[in-house]
């Protein structure tokens, strides 16, 4: 189970990597939902990290972040991901506060695939998003990434 949740976080993490760098390029041409989502999708990794790791939450989930930074917060999101996946069960349980203050406990491994779907989520919105715009969103494929 480790090696199947580094593996696809490894995907990941390439992948937000190189839309964060796709995007950049358009940068003047973008509008505010694509920057917001990215940084969505940054400060939801963030947070449920956070979660799992039983540390602060640094961001919320809407915050905009600032282009220049997406790249290191997005590795910083993967690094502290696969150190969880490296030392710890993926199948204990967590316990938080949603952001209502409402107390949940979950599967560590459905917040793990919950992350990847979220993201996969959101960067499909970003693409349909871009094409509106009349601009060309980046292909990462997994099969292609295997």
């Amino acid at each position: 189970m480790k090696a199947f949740f580094t593996d696809k976080f490894e995907y990941d993490f390439l992948s937000t990597k190189k839309w964060c760098e796709h995007v950049e390029e358009y940068e003047d041409d973008l509008n505010e939902f694509i920057s917001k989502t990215i940084s969505h999708i940054i400060n939801v990794h963030h947070i449920w990290i956070s979660r799992i790791q039983r540390t602060p939450i640094e961001s919320h989930t809407w915050d905009r972040l600032p282009m220049s930074h997406w790249i290191s917060l997005a590795q910083d999101n993967y690094r502290k991901t696969i150190d969880y996946l490296e030392q710890l069960e993926v199948l204990e349980k967590i316990n938080y506060h949603d952001k209502e203050g409402v107390k949940l406990e979950k599967m560590t491994i459905d917040i793990l695939y919950h992350i990847l779907n979220h993201n996969n989520y959101h960067r499909g919105q970003i693409a349909r998003e871009m094409r509106i715009l009349g601009l060309t969103p980046p292909t990462f494929n997994f099969i292609a990434f295997k």
